[in-house]
This record gives C-alpha cells, sequence and structure tokens, in this order.
C-alpha cells in the first residue's frame, strides 16, 4: 500500500519535472524566435565580417600578452596606484563622516526650532 507521504513526493517530483520541461520549452521557443528574426535581417557582406574576425583576433592576442617590468618601473607603477587607492578612499571617507554628523545637527537644529 501507497502512503500519503510517498505520494505527497511523487507529486512532488512530477511537478518538478513539469517545471523543468516548461522552462525548456520556453526556452526552445525564444531560441526559435531569435533565429527567425536573424532569418529576415539582411545578412552582412562576408568580406566586410573577414575583416573585422582579423583585427578581433590580433586584438586578443597581443591583449593576453604580459608586460615584462623592470624592477624599477614596477616599484614607480605601484607608488602610483598606491597614490591613486589613498585618493579615492580620501574622498569617499569624508562623505561618510558628513553623513554621520548631519544627523546630530538636525536634532540639534529641530530642538532649537521648537524650543
Amino acid at each position: 500500500m501507497i502512503t500519503l507521504k510517498t505520494l505527497g513526493r511523487k507529486l512532488e517530483k512530477l511537478e518538478a519535472s513539469m517545471q523543468k520541461d516548461a522552462r525548456r520549452l520556453s526556452k526552445l521557443i525564444r531560441k526559435v524566435k531569435r533565429a527567425a528574426v536573424s532569418e529576415t535581417m539582411p545578412r552582412p557582406n562576408k568580406a566586410r565580417i573577414g575583416g573585422k574576425a582579423k583585427g578581433a583576433t590580433a586584438s586578443v592576442s597581443s591583449a593576453g600578452q604580459k608586460h615584462n617590468l623592470s624592477p624599477e618601473a614596477r616599484a614607480k607603477l605601484s607608488a602610483l596606484m598606491r597614490e591613486r587607492w589613498a585618493a579615492k578612499r580620501a574622498t569617499v571617507a569624508p562623505v561618510a563622516i558628513v553623513e554621520e554628523a548631519t544627523p546630530v545637527s538636525a536634532t540639534d537644529g529641530n530642538a532649537a526650532a521648537s524650543a
């Protein structure tokens, strides 16, 4: 005999699989619609596509290269970055101080106004 608990579990599994299938179906429908739209749009010239691809591969290969820095250049770069980060922290810190100070002065102002 099947218990109520077992039936509940089977029902949960069935509902989960139905939801999963519904998601798959909606995904497939979206793919078909995108394919239909792309077929209606005019295709660019193949020569232009080839030219863009060559330029893209050249930039990718150069971007992946490591920069060999001398120890002096590395120290200079690290000092420059530390200065930038310090300047960034300096601009962010006063805002927090001003926000903390604002409610205190607002309550003092309200107390003075109500008195």
